[in-house]
């Protein structure tokens, strides 16, 4: 029987829809054996992972901080770290069980105060509202007391109206070995801002790093955490465990530093606000680094609530959080002549200098007025004594200012200035520390803007003894007396020698000498100023503290930097920066800087400082000393009443 037309449209519509159906779920039920077959065996152990996870309790495992080791490390098991880890108890308190009540919980928090005779205040911030909703919501856990004493676990084990509700949790507590002798480089760790959560990948029960390569290099020293699940009962006990992912340690760091020098350079530092450190100058390695006043690390990373918060505050209030060597700046004094001789060596065309030339230095230098009615300036020597004829040896020697007053006047500001920034006083050094700032090298312009007037000759004048508006870090000032050594070559300073694995001992990064500049120096105007150099230790103003059988020839310049106290015992900042052996090659030398605060002078304070950091360095016979007479020490050297500045 034939179809009519309309028939066979309907069957044929019929057909396309049965297709289309048909097709749909076809297609559909092969999604869901996809699916399934991606969420049961390809992805199968994740998704397991992540279901026990929701249905069971999941703690992390914090991972162990790295330690950190000086330059003398060999291997973990055999070298004693300057920074380590240790195991504490922490008090946790099972929110669950409370059926996520605030109110209950505030009401076991007043009976745990009570019963183990903790202050209420305690938890003051912890047991507002909203701060105890957002730990029952996000299930952080809720610490009621880190690093417990064993008298205190004893006490919370007997107790059933507390042991039920909480359980101890071992964490990892920072131990710094060197405490205050370190601080400064080492930082210390404590709980994440809110800030650090947020910008740094933090959880909130991890420590961070704050301060020195502890912030430094906080992400490399981590590590990564893992994590278990544990299955409690009704009461909060564990009744199954078991570790998904184990915790992986951070890096190791081997520092540049030098475990004795550094605590010789800390004990240097004894009653006084300043900073001593010694690097090597063909490398650029801090061998040691002190700042006083300085802090505890270890109350700061500790378990104590009181304490920390204590210790914070005093040492904020005396700006013992400061490492003076890096992030202060002060006039450079006669440590800066050097660099004024230097600028007319190498710029002999301007006043054709000759190192050999003596300059007649009386008692003072008299600048004669330009201005009518204005009397004239006169600058003092800092012994207000007749030093007679002298060359520029003598005058590094004997730290003669009028010397460098009639040098500094001769050849002008701009070539002095000019080569200030050519040495980067005013750039900052790179050293891998945080906080550095950089010092200042004025100008003509500078003072123009900032006083309303031009830059004058007197201005000139002071400047050519380190003073006036001229400042510098330690740090920077020592890298000029590097290039000294290194004829012209400036090395970044650095204290992470190696980071290393954990898990092997490997070096996983090492740090390789780096050249921040090199300057086309002269030989003849090294040697000239090394001459003056080596005097000041042997037989000039630094020589009664240096000059000495048991140590190796020392040469170096003191300073000592007018300020603007009154009324105190001394109102003169004290430096000394020099270097040791002088006859050895400059790769078996060590660089010594001190700054002192309020020092008297340098030879009083400074390089007395310098002193023990040396015979640190080099034990009486390391290495033997020249035949040369001993001469009568000069006195100390210390600026007086109407000097300029």
């Amino acid at each position: 029987m034939s179809q009519s037309a309309s028939e066979f449209k309907l069957e044929t519509s019929f057909r396309k829809r049965l297709y289309f159906f048909t097709g749909l779920i076809v297609f559909t039920l092969t999604s869901y054996i996809l699916q399934l077959f991606n969420l049961q065996i390809i992805q199968g152990s994740e998704n397991s992972l992540k279901a026990e996870r929701f249905v069971r309790r999941s703690e992390s495992i914090p991972a162990d901080r790295g330690h950190i080791f000086d330059r003398n490390f060999l291997t973990p098991e055999t070298s004693q770290p300057l920074v380590s880890n240790s195991a504490s108890l922490d008090v946790i308190l099972n929110t669950s069980l409370f059926k996520n009540d605030p109110k209950r919980i505030k009401e076991f928090i007043y009976r745990f105060c009570e019963s183990l005779s903790i202050p209420l205040a305690y938890y003051e911030k912890d047991l507002q509202e909203n701060r105890l909703i957002k730990k029952i919501r996000t299930r952080e856990p809720f610490v009621l007391l880190e690093g417990i004493s064993r008298d205190q676990q004893e006490r919370i084990l007997v107790l059933d109206n507390i042991n039920r509700y909480v359980y101890l949790v071992s964490s990892p507590a920072r131990v710094y070995h060197m405490g205050p002798a370190l601080a400064h480089v080492s930082g210390y760790v404590g709980k994440p801002t809110t800030n650090d959560i947020q910008e740094k990948e933090i959880k909130s029960y991890q420590l961070v790093g704050k301060g020195g390569i502890e912030s430094l290099y906080d992400t490399i020293l981590r590590g990564q955490d893992g994590f278990r699940i544990q299955k409690r009962n009704t009461e909060g006990n564990i009744e199954e465990e078991r570790v998904i992912e184990h915790s992986v340690p951070g890096n190791n760091l081997i520092l540049t530093i030098d475990r004795d020098m550094q605590i010789a350079a800390y004990k240097a530092l004894k009653g006084v606000r300043g900073t001593v450190f010694a690097l090597r100058p063909t490398t650029g390695e801090i061998l040691a680094m002190a700042s006083n006043p300085s802090y505890d690390p270890n109350i700061l990373s500790g378990k104590n609530k009181q304490d920390r918060a204590n210790h914070f505050a005093r040492v904020t209030n005396n700006g013992a959080f400061l490492n003076l060597a890096i992030q202060s700046k002060f006039p450079p004094a006669s440590t800066y002549k050097v660099l004024v001789a230097l600028a007319a060596m190498e710029s002999e065309h301007k006043i054709n200098f000759d190192p050999k030339q003596t300059f007649s230095c009386p008692a003072n230098f008299t600048l004669k007025s330009t201005f009518k009615g204005v009397p004239d300036q006169v600058f003092y020597n800092w012994d207000k004594k007749n030093h007679g004829e002298l060359n520029l040896a003598q005058a590094i020697e004997k730290s003669n200012s009028v010397y460098f007053y009639q040098l500094g006047y001769k050849l002008g500001a701009e070539p002095i200035l000019a080569y200030s920034r050519l040495f980067g006083l005013d750039k900052k050094t790179g050293i891998d520390l945080p906080g550095e700032v950089t010092g200042f090298i004025p100008s003509s312009e500078w003072k123009k803007r900032t006083y309303g007037n031009k830059w004058f000759d007197g201005d000139t004048v002071n400047l050519s003894i380190g003073q006036g508006f001229l400042s510098v870090t330690p740090l920077e000032m020592a890298l000029f007396y590097m290039a000294i050594i290194n004829n012209g070559k400036i090395y970044k300073p650095f204290v992470i020698s190696e980071i290393r694995s954990p898990l092997d001992n490997s070096i996983i990064q090492k740090t390789e000498p780096t050249i921040l500049r090199d300057i086309p120096l002269k030989r003849s105007t090294v040697e000239a100023v090394k001459e003056g150099l080596y005097l000041v230790g042997y037989s000039g103003t630094a020589s009664g503290v240096l000059n000495s059988p048991n140590l190796p020839e020392i040469a170096g310049k003191t300073g000592t930097a007018q300020t603007r106290r009154r009324g105190a015992s001394s109102s003169n900042h004290a430096w000394f920066i020099g270097y040791a052996p002088f006859n050895a090659p400059p790769e078996k030398q060590i660089l010594v800087a001190v700054f002192v605060e309020y020092g008297v002078g340098g030879a009083a304070s400074a390089a007395p400082a310098a002193r023990e950091i040396f015979k640190a360095a080099f034990p009486p016979g390391s290495y033997p000393r020249q035949d040369r007479t001993r001469v009568k020490p000069m006195e100390e050297e210390a600026p007086v009443e109407g000097e300029a500045f």
